[in-house]
Order: C-alpha cells, then sequence, then structure tokens
C-alpha cells in the first residue's frame, strides 16, 4: 500500500474539524447567542412528531427564550402561552434565562391554570345544572282560550251568538260559555283533545242551563280543535242535551252546532 501525505492530511483534517460540522442542539445555539439560528431549529423539531412530550417542551422554552432575545416579545408569549397549556409541569428555569422571561412564563402559567380551575368549575356547574333539570319534572302548560262563537239549535232553527272562556292543559280542556238568546243559556262542558297536530279532535260532556225556562241538561259534545296561524283556534262542536227539568211545553232533547274563534294565551 502506497502512503500518500495528503491522503494523511486530508483525514486528519476530517477527524479534527469534524466535531464542528455537526448540528448543534437549540440549547448550545441559544447559548451562543445564535437566535435565528436557534429559532429555525426549534420549529424544525416542534413539528416532529416522534419527539417525546419533555423533548417538546424543552423545545418550546428556547423557542420562547429565542423569540425573546430578538425582541419578539409577542411571539414569545404566544409560545409560553402553548407551553402552560400544553406542558404546565415545565418551568422556564430562573437561572439559565433573563429575568423578564421567567416573570412572562409566570404570568402566563399562573393565567392558564385559572383558566382551567374556570372550566372545570364551569363544567361541574353546567353538569349540575342538567342533572337538576333532569330530576325536575317538565313544566306543563296552561292556556286560557278566549272565544267569540255562534250556536245553531236544530229544533228551533236558530242562531244564537255568545262568548266564553276556555282553559287546556295537554290533551284536557273545560270551558263556560255564556249564549246571548232568548232565553240565555249557558254551558259548562270539558273533555280531552287528544294529538298534537294542527287538527285535534274534541270529545266531552257538557252540562246545560237555561234560568229564564228553569231548564238545566246535559248530554255529550264532539268537535275539532284547529290551529290557526298567530295562536288563533277555530272551534267546532256539535251537542245533544237532554233536559231533565223545564216548562211543559218546551222540548226535552236539543241537538245543538256551534261555530267559533279563540285566541291561545299561555299562563304559564
Amino acid at each position: 500500500m502506497i502512503f500518500h501525505p495528503r491522503m494523511f492530511l486530508l483525514a486528519l483534517l476530517l477527524l479534527v474539524s469534524g466535531p464542528a460540522w455537526a448540528q448543534k442542539t437549540e440549547v448550545q445555539l441559544y447559548e451562543d447567542g445564535d437566535y435565528e439560528a436557534a429559532v429555525q431549529l426549534c420549529q424544525q423539531e416542534l413539528a416532529d412528531a416522534q419527539r417525546s412530550s419533555a423533548q417538546q417542551a424543552q423545545t418550546l422554552v428556547y423557542l420562547a427564550a429565542s423569540l425573546h432575545a430578538q425582541g419578539q416579545v409577542e411571539e414569545a408569549r404566544k409560545q409560553l402561552e402553548i407551553l402552560a397549556r400544553e406542558h404546565p409541569e415545565q418551568q422556564v428555569d430562573p437561572v439559565r434565562f433573563p429575568p423578564e422571561l421567567v416573570e412572562l412564563a409566570k404570568v402566563i402559567h399562573q393565567r392558564a391554570e385559572a383558566e382551567k380551575e374556570f372550566a372545570v368549575r364551569e363544567a361541574q356547574l353546567q353538569r349540575e345544572r342538567e342533572e337538576a333539570l333532569r330530576r325536575t319534572p317538565p313544566t306543563v302548560p296552561l292556556y286560557m282560550r278566549p272565544e267569540a262563537l255562534g250556536l245553531f239549535e236544530a229544533v228551533d232553527r236558530q242562531w244564537t251568538l255568545g262568548g266564553g272562556v276556555a282553559f287546556r292543559r295537554e290533551s284536557l280542556e273545560g270551558s263556560l260559555r255564556a249564549l246571548i238568546g232568548n232565553p240565555p243559556a249557558f254551558h259548562l262542558q270539558g273533555g280531552f283533545v287528544p294529538g298534537h297536530g294542527a287538527w285535534r279532535p274534541f270529545l266531552g260532556l257538557r252540562a246545560s242551563l237555561v234560568p229564564g225556562l228553569k231548564s238545566y241538561g246535559a248530554g255529550p259534545v264532539v268537535g275539532a280543535r284547529i290551529a290557526l296561524p298567530g295562536s288563533w283556534v277555530g272551534l267546532v262542536d256539535l251537542g245533544g242535551d237532554y233536559f231533565f227539568a223545564g216548562r211543559d211545553d218546551r222540548y226535552r232533547f236539543a241537538v245543538t252546532a256551534q261555530a267559533g274563534l279563540g285566541f291561545d294565551l299561555r299562563l304559564q
């Protein structure tokens, strides 16, 4: 084998200068004052998903420190906020870093801890509110419905105007109506309004009182409630009344048809 002095010198040069060519860490770059290179290296390392949580935390510290040393205080603040949220256990060493950076990191860490505690309390309160709502039975609304209507009596074939007021809760409905006839009559009825659609049937019973004739009766009622725009309600009732008392010249059985309009008012 032939010995070449030039090759020997080249090999010796590589051995001596090799460590100088090796890539420095963010710690070395920061301590050397090469803050721009430290920022670039830190950003590259933060993009590496294979680095451990402890490594990422240290890189965030040195990235914030390098940015702060360059006068980019707001950018440094952003990195410290990420550090406080994602790595609250990581501290900024007061021996290695300037007091201004250490104090800034402390303030941001305290604020992040306060926000975390607030979020925990809010989540707990929200769970308690939801649990209270589950335990509290839902309020069933009560509606009052003023009514204006007309009544047609099949035997006499006469129309009579009247008005009244009805109360409804879920599928139960009761109403009191006064009819301005000759003589006046009063109807008290109650029943069921099943269903939840715009058109709902009504099934119930009615008591009738005609004070002028000293007559009273009762009978079944069937009808419908039709939801109209703006809380208006269409009313249709067909009823048959048997009168238990009254003048002998009056009929004992009456068939009536009532139709009108009402307006739903929610009371609770």
